[in-house]
């Protein structure tokens, strides 16, 4: 599970978990920016084998968390990610360093750069 930093008003910031799973939905809105649901299902499903309920559930889920949002836009529907994937690649690796290195990330990028 990751965590997100978001922005909440001026500078205030609350921390998300994203799941592995979700970020499959938020990689397919990174990619390719706002899209209706069937666009949405459809790119999901080329990364993913998952029932439409299942994709369906994710949305709600990062509807929830306040890293995606729906709107309606000339009377069509699109969802689009409200996190940056900046954002959730930087909370990655510091989840990473913090499990792996007890929060040195230099620690871990020593190790990544070793296995080259």
């Amino acid at each position: 599970m990751t965590r997100a930093h978001v922005a909440e008003g001026d500078s205030a910031t609350k921390m998300l978990h994203i799941t592995e799973a979700e970020s499959v939905v938020l990689g397919a809105l990174w990619r390719l920016g706002p899209l209706t649901p069937a666009r949405l299902m459809q790119e999901v499903k080329q990364v993913q084998p998952w029932a439409d309920t299942t994709i369906k559930t994710l949305l709600a889920r990062l509807a929830r968390k306040a890293a995606v949002a729906a709107e309606r836009t000339s009377g069509v529907l699109r969802y689009r990610a409200l996190i940056e994937r900046d954002a959730y690649v930087e909370a990655e690796v510091r989840a990473l360093a913090e499990r792996l290195f007890d929060g040195n990330e230099a620690a871990l990028l020593a190790w990544l750069q070793v296995r080259r």
